[in-house]
């Protein structure tokens, strides 16, 4: 990763970050959950992936994130069910130990299973 692409992924979502943040406060803010999950950091990552290995690698690359989407919504469902229960950092480390365990079962299913990436 060079200097370029880090600026890049930094730019990009600190700004979206920021707007996430302000629209929080408006009238509509139940839609800054909606722009907190817009795939910026997708969209960057593929761009420069895309930049570096050939269409087939990139091809497996985005079956294995198809594949992985329901690590995202395990962390979201986790974060609203401790919600009520717990702090919000305690939610969100919860949440995010709730995404590993998701995403360590993923790479074990991939493994022996699905063998995405197996060339």
């Amino acid at each position: 990763m060079n200097v370029i692409e880090l600026l890049t992924r930094f730019l990009v979502g600190g700004t979206l970050i920021v707007l996430v943040s302000l629209l929080s406060k408006t009238k509509y803010s139940v839609i800054s959950g909606l722009f907190a999950l817009f795939p910026i950091v997708t969209l960057v990552g593929y761009f420069f992936i895309g930049q570096s290995v050939d269409s087939s690698k990139l091809h497996e690359i985005t079956l294995f994130s198809m594949y992985s989407l329901p690590t995202t919504f395990i962390f979201l469902f986790t974060f609203y069910t401790v919600q009520a229960k717990y702090t919000l950092i305690e939610s969100l480390f919860l949440s995010v130990m709730a995404w590993f365990l998701a995403a360590g079962m993923l790479v074990i299913i991939n493994h022996y299973v699905l063998r995405i990436g197996d060339s």
